[in-house]
């Protein structure tokens, strides 16, 4: 009997720490990728970069100035004349009651018409303007292009806002150089000429 009160029994319980614990998984990162979004994303950059090119084309496109400047008549010699009232093309509907070519303006007006061909000093540079005035012509758009041989040089877009007489001018620097065949036209909404005028530039000996 001695050795049954001496008889010890432990019992081990199991813990939290091992009811808790459980076997580790391997977690894997998943990554998607979101293909519509992705496109319209490169859409959207792809039309704003469109948009600006557009934009800066079309803005260098269009030349305008309409500042008040003096004849440089020491460095060409033209004749001045009279001007008098321009017939556009049958069936263009376009109203052109003055076009001509002139060294300067004075007062929004030109200062002598030039009667070609300009004689020039060689290595000489100057401005030719070309005045334009157009009546009963609200809500059209026309266009100066400044043409040397076969190549367009400038072109200055025109939105005409009233009916009253409307008067606007461009300008191109001309020189004497190996070719001097120059024409000025005045061009439709259609891209149709309507009135042109050709200058040549001769050297002055």
């Amino acid at each position: 009997m001695e050795d049954l009160k001496n008889l010890v029994i432990k019992v081990k319980y199991p813990s939290s720490e091992s009811k808790s614990a459980k076997p580790a998984k391997n977690s894997q990162k998943t990554t998607v990728w979101n293909i519509k979004r992705l496109l319209m994303a490169f859409t959207i950059i792809a039309l704003l970069l469109f948009v600006i090119l557009y934009l800066l084309l079309s803005s260098s496109s269009e030349v305008s100035n309409t500042k008040d400047s003096n004849p440089v008549t020491d460095t060409v010699k033209t004749t001045a004349k009279d001007t008098a009232l321009v017939k556009s093309k049958p069936g263009s509907k376009i109203n052109i009651t003055r076009a001509l070519l002139t060294l300067g303006l004075k007062n929004n007006e030109p200062a002598a018409e030039l009667t070609p061909p300009l004689i020039l000093p060689a290595h000489k540079t100057v401005s030719v303007y070309y005045f334009l005035e157009v009546t009963d012509m609200k809500d059209r758009i026309i266009f100066h292009e400044w043409w040397l041989g076969n190549k367009l040089i400038n072109r200055k877009k025109i939105s005409i806002s009233n009916n009253d007489k409307w008067r606007t001018v461009s300008h191109q620097l001309v020189a004497y150089a190996a070719k001097n065949d120059w024409t000025v036209k005045v061009v439709d909404e259609k891209g149709q000429s309507i009135i042109e005028k050709r200058f040549d530039i001769i050297d002055q000996q």
